[in-house]
């Protein structure tokens, strides 16, 4: 079986992740003017680093918080593999926002896609 090298499967996973972190920050956008939730927008983020020798498919879900000053924290993914759970785990907390000025309960979900090259 012949699949898509790592950086081509990465950037279609970061693809997916980033459309579900659209998806899911668009539930935390734009609240009404007397709203007392604020509004998260990533600023930054490293690329996902998952080691060649660790084997994933599906999805996972990771847990964290959007500290007042942007940086991320109390970081949770518990399902996977421990290669899966540590590289998302680190990937999450390079994560930058805007700051919101207040801790704000958030997460992602990530999703490994392989695809046969040429496909």
């Amino acid at each position: 079986m012949n699949f898509a090298p790592y950086h081509i499967r990465r950037h279609l996973g970061f693809a997916v992740l980033l459309a579900g972190a659209i998806a899911l920050s668009g539930c935390q956008t734009a609240p009404s003017k007397g709203s007392s939730k604020g509004t998260i927008r990533i600023l930054q983020s490293e690329p996902l680093k998952v080691p060649d020798n660790c084997e994933a498919s599906g999805s996972y879900f990771v847990e964290f918080t959007v500290m007042s000053d942007g940086s991320t924290d109390d970081i949770k993914a518990s399902s996977g593999p421990a290669c899966i759970q540590e590289a998302l785990a680190a990937w999450v907390s390079s994560f930058r926002y805007e700051a919101p000025g207040q801790e704000i309960p958030s997460g992602v979900e990530w999703m490994m896609v392989t695809a046969q090259k040429g496909s």
